[in-house]
């Protein structure tokens, strides 16, 4: 642990985001292939206009999970406490820049870091993109991985769950994913599973 700590600081911050949004890509994934973590997860996607507010609606369960998943490695590995605050600031304003209604040409940057376009067609509600783009910060996870997707200049045409009908509500959202009730059980992942 004290080998990481003694790098130079942007040599851990670096490496703490390749670290961090790999172990985060495993649980976003998890998220989506999974029937029951889907349900908590449903609540991010449930939404129809995403803006940057978007990347705070978060079960508390998905929030919790999806944190510790992509913290304690960066523990583990005994990164340096001021690289492990930094880090936390920037996935907090990258939450907020990925889901952002900014149009902006990113050029190439586009390609190397996860943009607003990049992020917005994993909310499309169109069923061929739905298992696309996990990465939070570096879209080369999802090209090692298969699930990379950015049409040129394009963006998705509609978001959110597509048809089917979500809870309204910061308490029924809460509720949802431990509800057996008929009317709200059956929103179906993305992934169909």
């Amino acid at each position: 642990q004290s080998t990481v700590s003694s790098w130079p600081f942007l040599v851990q911050l670096t490496l703490a985001m390749l670290v961090a949004d790999l172990f985060q890509y495993a649980a976003h994934r998890s998220f989506h292939a999974n029937r029951f973590l889907w349900r908590f997860h449903a609540v991010h996607h449930s939404i129809r206009a995403v803006d940057w507010l978007a990347g705070s609606r978060l079960h508390l369960v998905d929030i919790f999970l999806t944190r510790a998943f992509s913290y304690l490695p960066l523990y583990v590995l005994g990164f340096s406490m001021p690289v492990f605050y930094a880090y936390v600031a920037i996935v907090a304003l990258q939450a907020v820049a990925a889901h952002a209604n900014i149009r902006i040409p990113f050029g190439p940057l586009k390609y190397l870091l996860v943009t607003p376009q990049y992020h917005h067609w994993h909310h499309s509600d169109d069923p061929d993109f739905y298992d696309k783009n996990f990465a939070i910060h570096f879209p080369l996870i999802d090209r090692l991985f298969g699930t990379y997707h950015l049409p040129g200049d394009e963006w998705p045409e509609s978001m959110g769950l597509g048809e089917e009908q979500f809870p309204k509500g910061y308490l029924r959202q809460l509720v949802y994913p431990f509800r057996n009730d008929p009317k709200t059980a059956d929103v179906v992942d993305p992934s169909g599973r």
